[in-house]
């Protein structure tokens, strides 16, 4: 069985030299995936760099704790605070959530974005009261959902395109050239997702984020020659979550997480 690898970038949308970092390597090959951000500054800027770059998947990166809700703030009480921003209490309410949730992935579809899959910002899919909303609109919209292997539904297993290796690690630290190398020696038969998280540090990004060099650095990474090179070798096939559902069945397979990088 062949080798299948989904390349994604988070925290497109972020900022403009996020959005511009990630369409760099997507066009050098590399990265094939990427997951917006609808509720950041960044995001008209992602949807007319991605205009452009039609061959790179798009799924909705879920967010609770970053920029402004989509939804009214009286629609979602336990999301936000008396100032009607993300509270980041994590008292959310599964009905909120999904309120917020229905709202962003209406924004993404509404910019013309066909979306891929659905994944979420700081793994808090993690929390049965965005897991389940989460679950719910991926298989009402037929949809991907990112597995990480912490999830506390259990049917999210058995739910179409998800991958039977998650890679979570970050490749900006002094090793991170050698890991990233060696988590593509270990891609196995069947399909698999890694994720990373290129950018260019601009004026916007500090204002939103305290990854800020390190998006450069794990960049430069990615941009590796060598890194090209060793997926080639290892005759690994890069694709993006449109392509997983069409592969196989997937409902008895297990994960295995590598890694447990809080992010």
């Amino acid at each position: 069985m062949a080798k299948y690898l989904i390349i994604n970038a988070d925290d497109f949308g972020l900022a403009p030299g996020v959005n511009q970092a990630i369409i760099d390597l997507h066009q050098a090959g590399v990265v094939t995936s990427t997951s917006l951000m609808v509720t950041m500054p960044g995001f008209k800027d992602a949807v007319k760099r991605v205009r452009h770059a039609p061959t790179l998947g798009v799924g909705l990166h879920f967010n609770l704790s970053e920029g402004v809700p989509i939804a009214p703030a009286n629609w979602i009480p336990s999301l936000v605070d008396h100032k009607g921003e993300f509270s980041n209490n994590l008292g959310w309410d599964e009905s909120d959530v999904m309120t917020e949730l229905k709202a962003q992935m209406q924004r993404l579809q509404s910019a013309g974005i066909n979306p891929t899959h659905i994944d979420s910002h700081g793994f808090i899919q993690k929390r049965m009261a965005v897991c389940r909303p989460m679950l719910i609109l991926a298989r009402t919209l037929n949809l991907p959902m990112r597995r990480t292997g912490w999830e506390p539904v259990a049917r999210i297993n058995s739910h179409p395109g998800v991958v039977d290796k998650f890679y979570s690690n970050v490749y900006f630290e002094g090793n991170g050239k050698s890991l990233l190398l060696d988590n593509l020696h270990s891609v196995p038969d069947g399909t698999s997702e890694l994720i990373c998280h290129p950018g260019y540090v601009d004026e916007h990004l500090p204002k939103v984020s305290t990854w800020t060099k390190v998006r450069e650095i794990e960049g430069r990474v990615l941009a590796d020659p060598e890194v090209l090179q060793t997926i080639r070798a290892l005759k690994i096939r890069l694709i993006n979550y449109s392509q997983v559902k069409y592969l196989s069945d997937f409902s008895d397979r297990r994960i295995n997480v590598i890694s447990t990088s809080k992010l």
